[in-house]
């Protein structure tokens, strides 16, 4: 993308952005996040962020309950504003399975809720130990495992950030 196009589309000047490429400049948040709209890429992209967030276990006994005057009754167990595609999957780890998966794409996040049985899950060397009613969230973009010594029961949240080139 030309840098005309970009001040177009993000709606800044050019000397702005010129100014800002060459490492002189000083924009505010305003200014970077319309510069991330404009490319689509999270602001957290153009911040640098160079360490993927730490892991979150959340027990059975923690999260945020809450009810409906209908009845409906839950807890909050994570909740996380990037931009992103979600997949749901119902999993079921039979006794002995030790899966180890490959990166996800960059920005790639999971989260594990254990359902029922006992679950050892996470990135490589930082698994974390669940049973019914646990849950984790880890950066998936890291080689991670699943290991059910006796078997297990998960629901398994992926969230993937949009493409780059994504169209608008």
């Amino acid at each position: 993308m030309s840098l005309g196009a970009l001040a177009q589309k993000a709606g800044l000047s050019k000397a702005i952005l010129s100014r800002i490429e060459a490492g002189t400049g000083n924009p505010s948040l305003e200014t970077l996040w319309h510069i991330a709209e404009a490319l689509d890429l999270p602001l957290g992209s153009l911040l640098g962020v160079d360490e993927p967030p730490e892991i979150q276990v959340i027990r059975k006994s923690e999260g945020q309950p809450f009810a409906s005057a209908s009845g409906l009754r839950g807890r909050l167990l994570f909740a996380e504003g990037r931009g992103h595609r979600t997949e749901v999957i119902a999993m079921d780890v039979d006794p002995g399975v030790d899966y180890h998966s490959r990166p996800h794409a960059p920005g790639t996040a999971e989260l594990v809720i254990c359902l029922a049985g006992a679950l050892s899950v996470g990135p490589q060397g930082r698994e974390v130990d669940l049973e019914s009613g646990d849950a984790v969230w880890f950066p998936a973009d890291l080689p991670h495992r699943y290991h059910a010594s006796e078997g297990a029961r998960a629901l398994v949240i992926m969230s993937y950030l949009p493409p780059i080139d994504r169209v608008r």
